[in-house]
């Protein structure tokens, strides 16, 4: 039976399912060499990858899938699958449109500035693809590049080992506008992306999650390109007060743990029975889901609360209406589900907001992917009128700084 732990202890767990980042020298390693040797070679070094990880029999020209073979595949999506689509489509683009940025601007007697935004030219959009694809992250990287105005958008994904391109991803990019599918994943992905090869040009920015190799790779291309984030391994902690039902919190614990190696999922609760009551559920599971799971006893819900401010985890859940009366006091978490119906899964899928999320404490200061992640602003500055006062207080603080020039351009003006 899972051991329940000391909260105490949650920070030394939480720092040692970390690992200390979102990649390791390893992972940083491998991405240098691929980086290097697709700058060299472009798409034959993509190639070279695709085939050893994902399809023996791939050929350059399996690596690209324009808009009419994306149409063609999403066809064969079920009709099940298209309308589950098209209801996400909707609530993640309705939403992220009430984020579409305008200018700002400030008007007095001796100037009148501004902050434009522009959108970015082009973006690459990362979908990794496990077992089988990830539509839904299509969807979460798509909308908010084409609310924000993007003019064009290239999403990459690993090929399929069949070499058949997934209908139900075909048909999310199809929904987001997609220009084409790069077939290919990892860091010789990112490669390409941020340097260009002959089938595909280089892109201003590249977002969405991918393996350690693919985000070390992002990390190492960042001087040279756009990156939104390095997003690791997933995370939820989770506050329970005594009234939040057992089995239904055991299934989102299990829910985050199924995303794989890394992933962590913490219950906290000042209620011994329904951590008990968790814990023998937790019986049902597989071992290794098992072993992703963490249990904690708090004092007192506040005690509880403030934990997660602490752990900034990606996703926070607040079980129970004693615990969800705490939402207010939870600004350090990628995002917050609040209440008992308010299952995280809803938050991957359905609810609107975005999936692509700060990981790794990174919520401290970071923020769930959103459309002004693919915006640029620029200064606009007209001076006009009496400027003698300005000038003035200008060429006294250049003076000060041992800037004789900007002095002399700014009395120039007088």
């Amino acid at each position: 039976m899972t051991t329940i732990r000391a909260l105490a202890s949650l920070p030394r767990d939480l720092e040692r399912a970390r690992r200390g980042g979102a990649f390791g020298a390893k992972e940083r390693a491998v991405a240098e060499r691929v980086v290097a040797d697709v700058r060299r070679r472009g798409d034959a070094a993509v190639l070279a990858n695709v085939r050893r990880f994902d399809d023996p029999a791939a050929r350059t020209t399996d690596l690209v899938a324009d808009r009419a073979a994306l149409r063609r595949a999403g066809r064969s999506a079920s009709r099940e699958i298209r309308a589950a689509l098209d209801i996400a489509h909707e609530r993640i683009r309705s939403f992220h449109a009430l984020q579409r940025p305008r200018a700002l601007a400030s008007r007095d007697g001796s100037a009148r500035a501004r902050l434009v935004p522009a959108p970015l030219r082009r973006v690459g959009a990362l979908v990794p693809r496990g077992a089988t694809s990830y539509p839904s992250t299509a969807l979460m990287t798509g909308v908010p590049a084409r609310v924000a105005g993007v003019r064009e958008l290239v999403a990459a994904s690993p090929l399929a080992r069949a070499g058949e391109i997934d209908p139900a991803l075909a048909y999310a990019l199809t929904l987001v506008d997609a220009d084409a599918l790069y077939r290919a994943g990892g860091a010789a992905a990112v490669a390409a992306l941020a340097y260009g090869t002959r089938s595909l040009a280089r892109v201003d920015k590249i977002v969405g999650p991918g393996s350690a190799y693919a985000t070390a790779a992002k990390w190492l291309v960042s001087a040279d390109v756009g990156i939104d984030a390095l997003e690791g391994p997933s995370e939820l902690v989770a506050v329970a007060s005594r009234d939040a039902d057992a089995a239904a919190l055991t299934l989102d614990l299990l829910a985050q743990a199924e995303h794989g190696s890394g992933a962590f999922a913490a219950l906290i609760s000042d209620d011994a029975a329904l951590l008990r009551s968790v814990a023998r559920e937790l019986l049902g599971a597989s071992a290794r889901l098992r072993a992703r799971v963490f249990i904690y006893r708090a004092p007192d819900l506040r005690t509880a609360a403030r934990a997660i401010n602490e752990a900034a985890p990606e996703h926070a859940l607040l079980a129970g209406r004693a615990a969800a009366a705490h939402a207010d006091s939870i600004d350090r978490a990628g995002a917050v589900f609040i209440g008992a119906r308010s299952a995280v899964a809803f938050g991957d899928y359905v609810a609107g907001t975005n999936h692509c999320l700060p990981t790794g404490a990174t919520a401290r200061w970071a923020s769930a992917l959103r459309v002004e992640d693919f915006v640029r602003w620029t200064s606009r500055v007209e001076m006009r009128g009496p400027l003698t006062s300005l000038i003035g207080a200008a060429a006294a603080i250049a003076g000060h700084e041992g800037m004789r020039y900007h002095a002399a351009s700014l009395e120039a003006r007088g």
